[in-house]
């Protein structure tokens, strides 16, 4: 079965279990003796989604006829699976399986986004690679940084099964008159509230996830060293700046005073070294700093580490507490 074959047969295997499903029981409700209507129709359809940085999946729809919005189950994953050879039963049982999970346990509640009133609340900042995504930026309203692009997003729901979004587009955003840096900062506060950065040593983060992993073979007081390695000052001195989700938390680097403050705490300026979407990594300078070598290391990263969907850039960036200004290294 090739790629397309495949798609085909997702989709539309999911609308014959689903209406078997709805026949039983409504079956099941008329040997009880209670008046119910007759099956409703469901409706399945593949569609491709641009994602970061200018990938493209496939994903399947399923609802029915009626609903406004469904799960997007993206099966590019799935196929590869098969092509491994999973057999073909057990992956529709997964995406039968995905599909209930986020049905039953997130809602998701579309407002009408071009109303602005009912979504300011719900617009946030997303940072996102200049170049690897000019097509995309066309449709959509964004602003430049550096090498970079600030995006903006309604988030649909946000709960345990992780964060729903949909970028806004040029239509949606000339139907709310509102000016870009209007928009920016409204976002700004949303996407602050929503989504606070976190801070953690390098150090601390490696030893707990190295604790997390062997936490049921080593004894006791490896762990405890674990801990304690994680809580020295001395050795690398790098820190990861996210978010308390862990997504996209690169936009934290626009948060109000954080990089400044921290600047100020380390009396130093900073390198900011982009690791990906998720994340970014700071690093006081000081005398033994080599920016040939942190720039090296975020390019090696990049190739070897990171996802493609999930790069941000391969340049390194600097603040300068002087200036109170980022620029990209060796262009300020």
């Amino acid at each position: 079965m090739n790629y397309e074959e495949f798609l085909e047969y997702i989709k539309n295997n999911l609308v014959e279990y689903f209406i078997k499903q709805e026949g039983k029981s409504v079956e099941e409700e008329k040997k009880e003796g209670e008046a119910v209507e007759s099956t409703e129709c469901y409706e399945a359809e593949l569609h491709k989604v641009v994602k970061n940085n200018g990938i493209v999946l496939d994903g399947v729809t399923l609802r029915k006829k009626g609903e406004c919005v469904s799960p997007n189950i993206y099966l590019n994953t799935y196929y590869e699976n098969y092509q491994m050879g999973k057999p073909l039963s057990v992956i529709f049982e997964e995406i039968i399986s995905y599909y209930k999970k986020v049905k039953e346990e997130n809602c998701l509640e579309i407002e009408d986004v071009g109303d602005f009133s009912l979504v300011r609340n719900k617009i946030v900042l997303r940072l996102v690679n200049y170049e690897k995504n000019k097509e995309q930026l066309k449709t959509c309203p964004y602003k430049r940084y550096l090498d970079l692009a600030i995006t903006f997003r309604y988030i649909a729901s946000k709960d345990c099964m992780g964060i729903a979004s949909s970028l806004i587009s040029n239509q949606e955003y000339e139907q709310w008159k509102i000016d870009l840096e209007d928009l920016y900062q409204i976002a700004l506060f949303n996407t602050m509230r929503e989504f606070p950065w976190q801070m953690e040593s390098l150090a601390k983060v490696i030893a707990d996830c190295m604790r997390t992993k062997v936490s049921g073979i080593l004894p006791k007081e490896l762990l405890n060293d674990l801990e304690e390695m994680g809580n020295m000052e001395n050795g690398v001195n790098m820190y990861v700046l996210s978010n308390d989700a862990g997504l996209n938390g690169a936009t934290c680097i626009l948060y109000d005073n954080v990089i400044r403050n921290f600047a100020k705490v380390q009396e130093a300026n900073l390198f900011l070294l982009p690791s990906s979407i998720h994340e970014v990594m700071l690093v006081p300078e000081d005398v033994d700093t080599d920016p040939q070598f942190l720039s090296e290391l975020v390019v090696e990263a990049n190739q070897s580490a990171v996802g493609y969907i999930d790069l941000l850039s391969n340049h390194i960036y600097y603040y300068d507490r002087e200036k109170d200004q980022v620029f990209i290294y060796g262009q300020n």
